[in-house]
């Protein structure tokens, strides 16, 4: 597994020209490049975190989340670098970050699928409360096989601006959470017959 892991984001970091995550903030908050499991994730047999990669490991027509369990912030630039699979044979497969995040049940959601569409949603008490973007297209998104893509929520206040690999997409107003909010990823497995994985290769928080 651990080949695999280190070989997948090699791959995607060549693909991706080695690009640095873009979060403009001067102060870092929080940084994980996945090395091992000490980031503050909540870790079980469905995610795995090391060798530089932080992996959701999804059954069919599966979502896996994880808000950081260590950070709270009020306003926050957040940046991750998603990789696809390197299989030429993928499912349809999401990835995204949270942010706004209250706990593992109440959250907003900025993905990217592979198939070159973004969404925007909110869970609320366990239940998706609305979609304000769904299966947008866009070129911003790279789908080859092994490649990465740099996914942005800019989070100031209750404005919200939305990047994939440095192009604005979209941006938001809305009501942030008062008292602070937390900030995660997910993984998403559309397919109803096969496994599939996400993985990411690291994350940024600046503010």
């Amino acid at each position: 597994m651990r080949k695999t892991i280190l070989g997948l984001a090699i791959v995607g970091l060549c693909i991706s020209g080695g690009q640095a995550l873009a979060c403009d903030g001067s102060n870092i908050i929080f940084e994980d490049k996945f090395e091992d499991d000490a980031g503050g994730w909540s870790i079980k047999e469905t995610i795995e975190v090391r060798d530089g990669a932080f992996v959701f490991k999804l059954p069919p027509d599966d979502l896996q989340s994880n808000l950081n369990v260590t950070f709270t912030v009020k306003d926050a630039d957040i940046c991750a670098e998603a990789v696809w699979p390197e299989s030429g044979d993928q499912p349809m497969l999401g990835a995204a970050l949270l942010f706004w995040g209250e706990n593992n049940r109440t959250y907003y959601q900025f993905g990217i699928l592979n198939n070159g569409r973004f969404w925007i949603s909110r869970k609320q008490d366990g239940a998706w409360f609305g979609t304000i973007a769904a299966n947008i297209p866009t070129p911003a998104i790279n789908t080859t096989p092994g490649a990465s893509n740099t996914l942005r929520v800019d989070a100031k206040g209750n404005s919200v601006v939305f990047y994939i690999n440095g192009t604005n997409v979209r941006a938001l107003r809305g009501q942030s959470p008062s008292g602070g909010w937390r900030f995660g990823l997910s993984g998403d497995n559309f397919d109803k017959i096969k496994d599939a994985t996400v993985l990411f290769t690291n994350m940024k928080v600046t503010d």
